[in-house]
């Protein structure tokens, strides 16, 4: 369907349960506020609970009934804090299933490496480990639903990356460079999706969990606000001018979890003729060179479980 847009929403979604990580701000408040004023149950991560709030109260009107909305503290790039959150979600017994898990919480460009509790390089830490241990802590709720979906949060950002040797150096400590390895952990978005997808299919559960990845094109967010360097000073300076506001840029991610025609393994995003705006459809993908490598993504998962301690276990 071409011109995909809000209107295209289901209007009722009582019943479903969607987990969201990161909804404090951008993206990801609209995720939360377009979801839960349908009627669906919505659990949000957030390492701020007020500052959540808050930002869910600003797209709040009289006539929406958001009582299906909560969060629960999640710092992301902690290990411990995703046991924990998982934790709160598996024993609720009011959450018996989960429809969707949206991987949506990512820092970019940061201008040093720094690192996580865990020692692991941040950015990393925050948009691939703990995104991975999260989903693997999930994996039996989400299975429990009659369909569901897991979103990965990729970016046109992912063409940064344009030497393999990066899979050598995943913790960032012999080179730093802000935007490769933000790239790095956006090409780590797909290769999650195409790896989850060959354990599905191996338990058999292909034909009721997805896993789609989404890229939600140019869109002003706060993002921007703590990148590195001349593209992100580019950027900033247009941000209010050129870029998608945080409503069209969540499209790509309420497509791919809405919209029951999107085929399993697809990647959505924005129309557009540079993939930074528009209305989203399936694309091509970006950095099919190293994001499809499969000696590469068996390194990316591999390091993925090891640094997390993962078990893929679908009981």
């Amino acid at each position: 369907m071409n011109n995909w847009t809000e209107q295209n929403l289901p209007t009722n979604l009582f019943g479903k349960t969607y987990v969201i990580t990161g909804t404090s701000s951008g993206i990801g408040t609209v995720l939360a506020y377009q979801l839960a004023k349908r009627g669906a149950t919505v659990i949000a991560g957030n390492r701020n609970i007020e500052k959540a709030h808050k930002a869910l109260a600003k797209y709040q009107t009289d006539q929406d009934d958001l009582s299906g909305f909560s969060t629960l503290p999640l710092d992301i790039s902690s290990l411990e804090s995703v046991k924990e959150f998982a934790e709160k979600i598996n024993e609720d017994s009011k959450v018996p299933s989960i429809d969707g898990l949206i991987l949506n919480a990512g820092i970019m460009a940061l201008p040093n490496r720094e690192v996580s509790k865990d020692g692991f390089e941040l950015q990393m830490a925050t948009n691939v480990l703990g995104h991975h241990l999260l989903t693997s802590l999930l994996i039996r709720k989400i299975k429990e639903a009659p369909s569901s979906i897991v979103v990965s949060t990729t970016s046109s950002a992912s063409g940064t990356v344009r030497d393999k040797n990066i899979w050598d150096d995943l913790n960032a400590e012999k080179k730093y460079d802000a935007w490769e390895v933000y790239g790095l952990s956006k090409i780590a978005a797909v290769q999650f999706r195409d790896e989850l997808r060959e354990l599905i299919k191996k338990a058999k559960l292909d034909h009721k969990i997805k896993v789609i990845s989404t890229h939600p094109g140019l869109t002003a967010t706060p993002l921007f606000d703590v990148s590195k360097g001349f593209i992100s000073n580019i950027f900033r300076s247009v941000k209010r001018i050129f870029m998608m506001t945080p409503s069209q840029g969540a499209l790509s991610s309420l497509r791919a979890v809405l919209d029951e025609t999107i085929p399993d393994g697809s990647f959505i995003g924005p129309d557009g003729l540079t993939g930074f705006n528009g209305n989203p459809k399936i694309i091509k993908e970006y950095n099919r060179k190293f994001a499809f490598d499969p000696v590469l993504r068996k390194k990316m998962w591999e390091y993925c479980d090891k640094a997390t301690n993962a078990v893929w276990s679908f009981g």
